[in-house]
């Protein structure tokens, strides 16, 4: 039915039996046969044949109202699962908070520009959460901050977009531990963190128990710039990216606190389905420019240090 739709809606906009049948690239006969095979599936007449060259009735007017934006959406069907077709649609795109704040604006900016028939739904969720929505499909992309030599299933493809080196800090003015700690002597002391589920908390929760101790939460939220606004007012201590502190309003606020046993980095992964049809050029293109939005970050961060 779709090739008798496609010949009817080519006659009616030619004109013409025989140019219709040079834009399909068929013969004259396969034309008329399909138009023959329409009618009779709609069981009634689409052009007058008393006429010469025969004209579509009102009839077919309103058949052809109807076929050209079915077979429009047929084709953006169809394109759906084709890698090499154009990104359109909705692209849905998980991140934690964290890695939103730096990398967000600039993933957006870039798709519009790259890709204007494609809108990005963000969602911001636990690092945990994010993996297993791309696994079960209700995401088709996520920033995913995992470990050194982490793994994944084979069935997701990964593509390395950056990496988080993470501080303890604490405030400047109001300083609650030494300059220089372990990981022990810090589990006296208060946290303001991420909730129950991210993987720097449990990074720092996993060191504070192979010493000895336990963490004391305070205050969690996944808003960077309350958790250092906190921090630095002294109501506890804090665990950030360095890349983020050096662009916080509050890093004048706020001092690093060296701890000898505990220097933890996250590795950066965009991931997603081996299977994402025409996103595939989208996600491709969404990891070059987070990586691209990690290394400026990462650049000014070492500018604002001094080039230290």
């Amino acid at each position: 039915m779709i090739d008798d739709l496609k010949s009817f809606v080519a006659v009616i906009n030619e004109a013409s039996l025989t140019r219709a049948a040079d834009t399909l690239c068929v013969s004259q006969s396969t034309i008329s046969k399909r138009i023959q095979r329409l009618e009779e599936l709609l069981g009634v007449e689409l052009f007058d044949r008393s006429t010469k060259p025969p004209r579509p009735t009102a009839l077919a007017n309103r058949v052809y109202e109807q076929a050209v934006p079915l077979l429009r959406a047929l084709g953006h069907l169809l394109d759906l699962a084709r890698e090499d077709a154009a990104p359109s649609g909705t692209l849905r795109l998980g991140l934690s908070q964290m890695v939103a704040d730096v990398v967000l604006f600039d993933a957006a900016m870039a798709m519009k520009e790259q890709f204007p028939a494609l809108a990005v739904r963000s969602r911001t969720e636990p690092g945990t959460e994010l993996q297993r929505m791309v696994e079960n499909g209700s995401l088709d992309v996520a920033v995913l901050m995992l470990p050194p030599r982490s793994s994944l299933p084979d069935d997701l493809i990964a593509r390395p977009v950056g990496t988080f080196d993470v501080k303890i800090v604490q405030s400047a003015a109001k300083p609650l531990v030494k300059r220089k700690a372990t990981i022990r002597s810090l589990a006296d002391h208060d946290w303001i963190l991420n909730p129950d589920g991210c993987r720097l908390r449990a990074t720092l929760e996993h060191a504070m128990g192979g010493g000895g101790g336990y963490l004391r939460l305070r205050v969690d939220t996944y808003s960077t710039n309350t958790k250092l606004r906190l921090v630095a007012a002294g109501l506890g201590l804090g665990l950030v990216p360095l890349d983020l502190l050096h662009a916080s309003a509050w890093r004048n606020q706020l001092s690093v606190v060296d701890v000898s046993d505990f220097a933890p980095s996250l590795d950066l992964w965009l991931v997603f389905p081996q299977h994402l049809g025409n996103l595939t050029r989208a996600a491709e293109a969404l990891a070059q420019s987070i990586s691209a939005s990690f290394a400026r970050q990462a650049a000014e961060s070492f500018r604002q240090r001094g080039g230290k």
